[in-house]
This record gives C-alpha cells, structure tokens and sequence, in this order.
C-alpha cells in the first residue's frame, strides 16, 4: 500500500512538473508574429508559423541558433557605459556574435520583422499586416542604447569585487550565471568575443516565456529581477 501511495504521489508530482512546464510558452504573446497571434501587436498576413520569424531547421543564417534572420551591423549601436563601472564598459558596439544582436534584429526598429527573415515559409516573402515592417513604440529601442541597461560587457570576479554590491559569479553552471540571496536562480551570462561570461538582453529576459512580462526571468515586484544582481 505505501508503495503505491508512494508512486501515485511521484505521479502527480511529476504531472505537475510537466503542466508548469508546458504553461510558458510564446505561442499568441507578442513575439508570436504569425496570422493567427492573438497577443501580437504585429504580426503576418500570410503564414501561421511561429518559430519562422526567428528560426530555421535548415540552411540556417547563423548556426546559433539556427537563427533565421539577418541581424544589424554590430558597430551602428551605441552601449551604456559609465566611469563607476568596474566591470569593463564597453561604449562602441556589440561584438559581431553578441547575443543580443539577436533581439535588435527586430527591437532596433530599422531591421524589418517579415523582410529581414532569411529562409521564408514555402518560398513566399512574409507580408506584415497594415504594411507595418518595422517595430515602433516602446518596443523600438533603436540604435542609441546609451540610456538602457549596459549589455555586451564581460562579468568577472574581480569587477564583483571590486563593486562590492553585486551577486556572485558561478562558472559552474552551464551556461555561467550572476547571483545574489534573493532569487533562486541566477541568471544566466553568455559567451561572447569579450569572453565567456558577458551579461547580455538574455541576462534578464527569456524570449519564448511571457510568464513575468515582458519576457523577463523574474519577477519585478519588490524590484527581485534587479536585486538578483544587485545587493542594496
């Protein structure tokens, strides 16, 4: 009898598990630019495919991951930077395989979100509804990033240690994260050509998940996602 209880109970555990899983997704939230998006701002006129906009099984542009679209010029952005940084600042551009391109392929409002897909569903070019190519609104961050969170810039020991207010920095993990006491998880750094441990737009958001929006890894109340850095 326990060891049925016992399995029934890991059953539903892992039920659950999978249900919490399967609840995030980016289907019908405002990445999902497809005809049929019910939370898209933008979206296509001529193809239901989701993943299309981002992503490619075959003769991908990029290999990761397996990336879809072409992404702007890395050295047309300017990136927040500022004295007091002891993490190495970094004013004149992403690198060329920064992460973060990746968002500003659709968020630096110059890159079109139908035009600028490499492999297009069946051959036909994606049309965007109202003829709207281009990301306007808060969504559009341009190309001056001067006043937005600093990203592309190399996390190490002793820029944590020399700020004494940060988390700390876990190579361990696969990939590297920065962490303080009050999340649990930390977040995740990424590799670049500044080196293995860069934060970047993927530090704080996760794409396909629109559960703490907009897209980001935790939540904002009481100011957690920033605290998850930041000691203060």
């Amino acid at each position: 009898m326990r060891s049925e209880v016992k399995i029934g109970l890991a059953l539903t555990a892992l039920l659950v598990a999978v249900t919490a899983a399967g609840a995030a997704s980016i289907k019908n939230t405002k990445h999902d630019l497809s005809s049929g998006s019910t939370g898209a701002t933008f979206k296509a006129t001529n193809t239901d495919q989701i993943c299309v906009f981002c992503h490619t099984p075959h003769n991908s542009a990029q290999d990761i991951p397996l990336w879809n679209r072409t992404n702007p010029t890395a050295g047309t952005f300017m990136l927040y930077s500022s004295s007091g940084m002891n993490n190495e600042p970094v004013k004149t551009g992403f690198t060329a395989d920064s992460i973060s391109l990746f968002c500003m392929s659709c968020h630096d409002g110059a890159t079109g979100l139908g035009s600028k897909v490499h492999n297009v569903p069946n051959g036909v070019a994606i049309s965007m509804a109202g003829g709207n190519d281009l990301l306007t609104g808060e969504a559009n961050l341009g190309t001056d990033l001067s006043n937005d969170h600093p990203v592309n810039f190399l996390v190490t020991a002793s820029g944590i240690a020399a700020d004494g207010n940060l988390g700390a920095l876990d190579t361990g993990t696969k990939p590297p994260t920065m962490k303080t006491a009050d999340v649990t998880n930390g977040l995740p750094l990424f590799r670049s050509a500044r080196g293995a441990t860069t934060l970047e737009c993927g530090s704080c958001h996760k794409v396909h998940d629109n559960t703490d929006a907009p897209f980001l890894r935790t939540t904002m109340a009481g100011s957690k996602l920033c605290l998850g850095c930041h000691k203060k």
